[in-house]
């Protein structure tokens, strides 16, 4: 687990409210680290970033079943070819629903720590 040191104040910030009134997925166990400006509309896109002890290869398959269960497309044969590279530094899945964007970038930290980045917003 990250270290409650690594939390700005010592207390774990919340996901942005509209993020969560959008029924969007909070991965168990992350640690919310960061939060973009804080916006009123999606069309100011939503940002936040997180960190969790797992890996991209558990962490990635629980947004893409969440968002898929939400009824959000993504490109899979793009996703498919990158999962081809093993112990990737880096993965990125871009979700899409009418008009909404939402998209999810997992980079690798040192001790065994992924950086979760989500971006959310509508065009």
């Amino acid at each position: 687990t990250p270290i409650v040191s690594d939390i700005p104040n010592g207390k774990p910030m919340e996901y942005p409210k509209l993020y969560v009134d959008n029924d969007l997925p909070e991965y168990t166990g992350a640690i919310v680290t960061g939060l973009g400006r804080q916006v009123e509309s999606l069309k100011d896109g939503v940002t936040m970033t997180a960190v969790s002890n797992d890996s991209i290869d558990l962490i990635m398959p629980f947004y893409i079943e969440a968002m898929e269960k939400l009824g959000y497309t993504y490109d899979s044969t793009k996703y498919e070819r990158s999962q081809l590279i093993a112990d990737p530094p880096m993965s990125m899945v871009v979700f899409t629903k009418e008009k909404l964007r939402f998209s999810v970038t997992l980079l690798k930290l040192e001790q065994q720590q992924t950086e979760i980045k989500t971006s959310f917003s509508e065009n």
